[in-house]
């Protein structure tokens, strides 16, 4: 818009609407109105299929690296590549399995 010599304050007047509208849907993936409004962060589809391809090379190389060594001396898991518009899930439900008994006490509500 600014080579057009148009700002918002011109909406309205000399800006009509319909042209503040085509300009918003013709904005670049990458602008900051797009990024903050897509719900993948303004990442296309193939950047995002290309990450999980990267994840997915990754994790293959990491299993490799893992066999025939004991779990205390496996690499360290690699890590998910951050994507914008996605926060990452960080929390850790559990270590070990608990007891059957404990999970039916539990899932009954305690009134076995």
């Amino acid at each position: 818009m600014t080579r057009t010599r148009y700002t918002l304050d011109d909406l309205g007047g000399e800006l009509p609407e319909r042209a503040l509208l085509a300009f918003v849907r013709r904005l670049p993936a990458n602008s900051e109105l797009v990024s903050e409004l897509s719900p993948n962060g303004g990442w296309s589809r193939t950047e995002m299929l290309l990450a999980r391809i990267c994840e997915g090379v990754e994790t293959s190389a990491w299993i490799e690296s893992c066999k025939g060594l004991r779990k205390s001396k496996w690499p360290p898991r690699p890590q998910r590549i951050e994507r914008p518009g996605v926060k990452p899930d960080r929390r850790r439900i559990g270590r070990n399995p608990i007891p059957i008994s404990a999970f039916d006490d539990w899932y009954r509500g305690g009134d076995a």
